[in-house]
């Protein structure tokens, strides 16, 4: 199994992110960085209008064959063009893969221009506090069956400048068999504002996590909302 087999096979039986993430829909979709197709999945059985950006082949690959049907499209994150979307949505931390301000500032642009003047912004993000640890040593991150196989994945991050990397180890009978390595922009509520404000964005709701937790300034996630202003 490859790693994107393992991100579907690890997150099988969890899917309150999805439901979550549906309950924000309005009229047609645009998901920045699709990855496996999973929220197209859902949507594709709820029959709401959609379209997955990918910059990946492997992921294009893996999203097509998991909502056949469904618009796909491969795609730079910040070079595209779409219009008339009811919601933008950059999920798993894709908006935060774009490597500087300036291409962050493209996806935001290509975004404000794909959303009707209602629309609505959906960012899911790592949070990095610029208090926290500048590492966290490899840790077990989760554990989950899947082809009759145990798999574990191991989970490290290095702060470096203003970027973290994420490294993930999946280990099968003891032995690694997949690997997955990102590079995120460190960002905090008040980077990722004033990116947003700097685009023409308001944001006008901040998570925790995709139940509406609270958000923490040191808490794993932030999950932004925003409008165009």
């Amino acid at each position: 199994m490859d790693a994107a087999e393992l991100l579907d096979a690890e997150r099988a039986a969890h899917d309150d992110d999805l439901r979550y993430w549906a309950t924000r829909a309005r009229g047609l979709v645009l998901e920045l960085g699709c990855g496996t197709g999973r929220f197209a999945a859902l949507l594709r059985r709820q029959a709401v209008p959609y379209l997955g950006l990918e910059p990946s082949p492997a992921m294009l690959d893996r999203a097509r064959r998991n909502a056949p049907g469904v618009r796909f499209a491969r795609a730079a994150l910040d070079r595209f063009a779409a219009r008339g979307a009811g919601t933008v949505y950059a999920l798993y931390g894709s908006w935060q893969g774009l490597p500087t301000a300036a291409s962050r500032a493209r996806c935001l642009a290509c975004a404000r221009e794909a959303l009707g003047r209602d629309g609505l912004l959906v960012l899911e993000l790592e949070n990095h506090s610029p208090r926290a640890a500048a590492s966290v040593p490899r840790r077990l991150a989760a554990t989950f069956a899947a082809g009759g196989r145990r798999f574990s994945r191991f989970e490290s991050l290095r702060r470096d400048g203003g970027a973290v990397e994420v490294s993930w180890e999946w280990f099968a009978d003891g032995k690694p068999v997949a690997t997955l390595a990102r590079r995120l922009a460190a960002l905090d509520r008040r980077a990722v504002e004033a990116e947003l404000r700097a685009a023409g964005f308001a944001m006008y709701a901040i998570f925790g996590d995709c139940k509406e937790a609270p958000y923490a300034e040191r808490g794993p996630r932030m999950v932004v909302e925003a409008a165009r202003t």
